[in-house]
């Protein structure tokens, strides 16, 4: 019976799931639908009849208008760097927490080194606890190390938007004016 429920439980929050999503989908496609008729609300057909001697401004608001897309997207690349340097920082502190927790495991281990080397306390006690703080220290270092790797790939990731940042900068000072 409870198998029955679990499975039921499953379906209904898989199903409130893909509704909302599709709800979402929606109302975003209705909002970029009507930005785009907003935005581009001139029928081409009968702009292309307009002789070019016509045009007073268009290049020019082609040109800013490029120029905004441009700078959108610096904009995104910033935000991306902005959130990978602070998950970088979030790793960063949690290395220095497991470094923090590896040197409070150390110390744990090397006074019971001395207690049991000091022939004090129970010898199996002694062995079995040292034994334990060694499999921790393990893992931590485990993490640790983990922990380094994810360090190592968000680097590449930031060094990589850094540049495509320094790109587009260059980019967007090379617009020049038709």
């Amino acid at each position: 019976m409870k198998r029955f429920w679990y499975i039921n439980m499953a379906l209904l929050l898989a199903f409130s799931l893909s509704v909302g999503c599709g709800t979402t989908q929606k109302a975003k496609n209705s909002v970029t639908s009507k930005v785009t008729s907003i935005i581009s609300g001139v029928d081409q057909n009968l702009f292309a009849q307009v002789p070019e001697d016509k045009r007073e401004g268009v290049h020019k608001a082609e040109f800013d208008l490029k120029v905004s897309e441009e700078k959108m997207k610096l904009a995104e690349l910033k935000k991306e760097l902005a959130i990978s340097q602070k998950e970088y920082a979030d790793y960063e502190q949690d290395l220095t927490k497991k470094h923090r927790k590896e040197a409070a495991v150390a110390l744990d281990m090397a006074k019971l080194e001395a207690i049991d080397k000091a022939g004090l306390g129970n010898e199996k006690d002694n062995i079995k606890a040292i034994a334990d703080l060694e499999a921790k220290k393990l893992n931590v270092e485990a993490d640790s190390v983990k922990i380094k790797a994810k360090l190592g790939i968000i680097e590449l990731r930031i060094s990589d938007l850094t540049k495509r940042i320094e790109e587009q900068k260059a980019r967007i000072e090379g617009m020049k004016v038709d």
